[in-house]
C-alpha cells in the first residue's frame, strides 16, 4: 500500500513504529548525518513519508510539557 506524502511517525495499516530507511553516518561521529524520507514499514512493507522534527504537530509539544 503506498501511503506516501503524510509524514508519520506509525504505520496507518498496522501501527507499528518501525521502518526501514536509508541513513548515512558521520564516520568519526557515528551519528546520522543525512536520511532519506521514502521509507517502508518493518511490520507490513506499506511505503510511508519517514517524520522530521519539524512535522511533529504543535499540539503535542503543548500536551507533551
Amino acid at each position: 500500500m503506498d501511503l506516501r506524502g503524510i509524514p508519520t511517525s506509525e504505520c496507518p495499516v498496522c501501527q507499528s513504529r518501525l521502518f526501514n530507511i536509508f541513513v548515512e553516518f558521520d564516520e568519526e561521529t557515528y551519528t546520522p548525518v543525512l536520511w532519506t524520507l521514502n521509507a517502508t514499514c518493518a511490520g507490513c512493507g506499506a511505503l510511508l513519508t519517514a517524520p522530521t522534527p519539524l512535522d511533529l504537530p504543535k499540539n503535542k509539544l503543548d500536551t507533551d510539557i
